[in-house]
């Protein structure tokens, strides 16, 4: 497959690996949640977006509320009846964008100064749109196949104005992003950005010259219309990890996560694998995070080995200061120290 390599291993146990990565210490410490925040809206949150001391948090009513980590006050800045499921939040330079995926999702700016503008053009009519990177004033954005093409948005402006990137990708039968936490793109450095897609055929894709060109690899997961990489992140250049599964059987470990030592090139089997389907991964000085439907796992070796951190149900989670925060299923939001590398 296109000079791609892959390790295959069977699912048995390390203890030399478990041992250092202290499973047992980690589901102690963190049996309850350091803290807790019941937000007003009382409904899960996908988004999940840390701006200085506030949490901005994107819902499935379609509210968007801020919440200030040291006073734990909140206040709803957006919600309006029409607009539902608000699943990926972005900051730039003049504010933030908010990323709503339905049939005909929508593009929502919010400015600093309380301006609020929601995208009315029809670059967006009949997509489903997956996930939004942002770094400065650039921004990244996909979603699902639109007449034969996955959907690909780039802006320079912060998302005043969007475009189609020029590099044209067919899709293949049943195949699309996942939309679980918003991170199933990321942009690297000023050229390079990432993605994946996942369902009959599960694939990663790269550009190095802002989505002119793009080339793919094929990933061996499980065909199936609810099977896939549902997040990837890199921690730099080279090191990447990817993470998905079904969340139909949150339970299934083989084929869930892979990593790459080489930008990409290669897609390995983790020697211990996350506990089951994940929705999210994130990095954070040097660990890796992932959560899913089962729990919280944790990597010190860039995904080579992953150890339970916490149980419960999560969608999303992003980092402020020294603790881990993660957005439950009943729409919660915890918070764990993180991990000292």
């Amino acid at each position: 497959m296109r000079n791609l390599i892959f390790v295959l291993s069977i699912s048995c146990f390390y203890p030399a690996a478990f041992g250092q990565l202290k499973t047992k210490k980690y589901l102690r410490a963190n049996k309850t949640p350091e803290k807790v925040i019941i937000p007003e809206h009382k409904s899960h949150s996908r988004a999940l977006l840390v701006d200085g001391d506030r949490l901005l948090t994107g819902s499935a009513d379609g509210s968007i509320y801020l919440i200030d980590l040291n006073s734990l006050k909140q206040q709803l800045l957006f919600q309006q009846p029409n607009i539902k499921e608000i699943r990926d939040l972005a900051k730039t330079e003049q504010g933030y964008i908010a990323v709503q995926s339905a049939e005909s999702s929508k593009v929502i700016l919010i400015r600093q100064n309380g301006e609020i503008r929601i995208d009315k053009s029809d670059l967006f009519n009949a997509v489903f749109l997956d996930g939004l990177d942002v770094k400065n004033n650039t921004g990244f954005l996909m979603g699902d196949p639109k007449d034969g093409f996955i959907s690909l948005f780039k802006t320079s402006d912060g998302g005043k104005t969007w475009h189609e990137c020029e590099g044209k990708i067919p899709a293949m039968k049943d195949e699309g992003g996942y939309a679980a936490s918003g991170t199933n793109v990321q942009i690297i450095n000023d050229s390079t950005y990432v993605f994946v897609t996942g369902g009959m055929t599960s694939r990663f894709f790269i550009t190095y010259d802002g989505g002119k060109t793009w080339k793919d690899r094929v990933l061996p997961y499980y065909p199936g219309k609810s099977t896939g990489p549902y997040s990837i992140c890199f921690s730099d250049e080279m090191n990447g990890m990817m993470v998905g599964g079904d969340y139909k059987d949150k339970d299934i470990k083989l084929n869930t996560c892979f990593y790459t030592p080489d930008g990409g090139e290669s897609w390995l089997l983790p020697e211990n694998s996350t506990r089951g389907y994940r929705s999210c991964v994130i990095s954070f000085n040097g660990v890796y995070y992932s959560c899913g439907t089962n729990g919280i796992d944790v990597s010190l070796n860039n995904g080579v080995d992953w150890a339970a951190f916490a149980d419960g149900n999560y969608l999303s989670m992003t980092v402020w200061n020294n603790y881990l925060i993660a957005s439950a299923g009943n729409g919660e939001i915890h918070f764990y120290y993180l991990v000292e590398p």
